[in-house]
């Protein structure tokens, strides 16, 4: 149960932190402000339109996938190209002999 990335145990931490701070009446009349103030930000246009927007953000891979005609990831084939780092041609072999080509 995570509600904005809040777990319950930061839940209670903040429940907690708050009765030390706000004491307990001031704390009920702040739970009862904050309340209503969600509850408004819920019911209201421009929540509505942040879900809608967050919803289809989080479905546009799928969507693109599926207008692309790509049912899964694992059956897209890379192609064979090299890994970066390795070099596809075998090492040079070294060069015989010194700086003015003698042997050593």
């Amino acid at each position: 149960m995570d509600i904005f990335g809040i777990g319950p145990l930061e839940f209670l931490l903040i429940l907690f932190l708050a009765l030390i701070v706000l004491g307990p009446r001031e704390l009920k009349k702040t739970g009862i402000s904050l309340g209503r103030e969600l509850n408004k930000l819920v019911r209201s246009d421009t929540w509505r339109t942040v879900r809608q927007a967050t919803q289809k953000m989080k479905n546009l891979p799928n969507e693109l996938m599926r207008e692309a005609g790509i049912e899964d990831l694992r059956d897209i084939q890379p192609p064979d190209l090299p890994r970066p780092g390795l070099d596809p041609r075998p090492p040079a072999p070294p060069e015989r002999g010194g700086a003015d080509g003698e042997k050593d």
